[in-house]
């Protein structure tokens, strides 16, 4: 079985991204660490298990402490956005927004601890409780084209509605000239978006807005008459494109490290999806390529 993650086509774009420090890594070695990384996220197999090939285990672990705390997964990410979007390959004409759970494991949240510290810990964690356990919940915005744009992390009890203008502002589409791109065409949620405040924030920045009304709050407005304001609409034919959204979760959740949160520290489980994220974007461009 092999162990090679990344193509030569692929190793291209992700290269510049990876700084060398004074004492190292060497660059021979870089792209082998960089998979060895990929590995641990895609199996969600335990750093110890690490295959050989990679190098040693500890190496690529501290390799992967650097460069998530220099926020190099991240600016992976938006590079390639950048990439994709010099080539006019970034549709904005529908963006889609949702959320998914993802349970944690006992090395992420097994700590036994007084109640007040735990709550505390979990809490600084992103973690949340419930009947199947502790976990924490990922906010997604996907393109048209079924990639990602944004993500914001919470503890598994977050509201969805609450996060939608959050991860709205986190889109930042970089162009050749001027300021990045931050406003898309059009933004589809399910009915755990609707809100007012969710649909005045679109109408302020003129987007249009994809979002079924709840039962209870059409109810409500029939109720105060002419008081309630006008009957909420959205676009059926655009809602159904709403699935893209849905299709990149399962995407991300093929890596078994995004699946199941091993991590202790919310910035590592970020950078998995950070990671994860470039890994989708990588396989378009050098496809398209």
């Amino acid at each position: 079985m092999t162990c090679v993650q990344l193509t030569d086509a692929e190793w291209e774009f992700v290269e510049p991204y990876l700084p060398i420090g004074e004492y190292g890594p060497y660059p021979e070695r870089l792209r082998q660490q960089f998979e060895g990384v990929i590995w641990r996220f895609k199996t969600g197999g335990q750093w110890r298990e690490m295959p050989t090939e990679f190098g040693a285990w500890s190496t690529v672990h501290n390799r992967f402490r650097q460069w998530r705390d220099a926020g190099v997964f991240e600016a992976l990410m938006e590079g390639l956005i950048a990439e994709a979007a010099k080539r006019g390959e970034v549709d904005l004409s529908l963006v889609s927004i949702d959320s998914t759970t993802a349970r944690a494991h006992h090395d992420a949240a097994g700590m036994h601890l007084d109640e007040e510290v735990l709550t505390a810990l979990e809490k600084a964690a992103l973690l949340g409780r419930s009947r199947g356990g502790q976990t924490s919940k990922i906010h997604v915005a996907s393109d048209r084209k079924c990639r990602p744009m944004a993500f914001i992390l919470t503890a598994g009890q977050a509201a969805d509605s609450s996060q939608f203008i959050p991860v709205l502002k986190k889109i930042r589409v970089r162009g050749v000239v001027g300021r990045p791109r931050a406003r898309p065409d059009a933004v589809a949620g399910d009915k755990a978006y609707s809100s007012r405040g969710n649909r005045a924030h679109l109408r302020e920045r003129r987007i249009k807005a994809v979002i079924p009304e709840k039962k209870d709050q059409a109810a409500n407005r029939k109720k105060k008459g002419s008081r309630g304001g006008r009957p909420v609409s959205h676009d059926a034919g655009l809602y159904k494109e709403r699935n893209t959204v849905e299709r990149l979760i399962n995407k991300l959740k093929a890596w078994r490290g995004i699946t199941t949160r091993y991590d202790k520290t919310p910035d590592s489980y970020l950078a998995d999806l950070h990671l994860r994220a470039s890994m989708i974007w990588l396989r378009y461009l050098t496809r398209t390529t």
